[in-house]
């Protein structure tokens, strides 16, 4: 398994442009065996904060470079633009009970 922390920033469209997007790329994710963990924000936020922190699993890198490669995404890639400003993604493989 491994899972994606992706810090999402969004456009001048606010979390509005940025949730058209994931609505349509969500169900995506899915075909591909990923699962939306969580997505949340903090209403406290600074601005250099991301709006939405997503946690997102595929069952192996294979399944998340599918959906990365899937037609339906890459053609969403002009929406994602518009509606994501900056988008940072941190991919772990290794996990550890404390």
């Amino acid at each position: 398994m491994i899972q994606i922390i992706a810090l999402l920033y969004a456009s001048n469209n606010g979390l509005k442009g940025l949730r058209e997007f994931e609505s349509k790329a969500i169900p995506i994710l899915k075909e591909h065996g990923g699962v939306l963990v969580s997505a949340s924000s903090n209403k406290n936020r600074s601005s250099e904060a991301p709006d939405e922190i997503h946690v997102i699993q595929f069952p192996s890198m294979k399944e998340f470079e599918a959906y990365q490669n899937d037609k339906r995404i890459i053609a969403l890639g002009a929406l994602k633009e518009t509606m994501i400003s900056k988008m940072e993604v941190h991919i772990t493989d290794s996990f550890h009970e404390y």
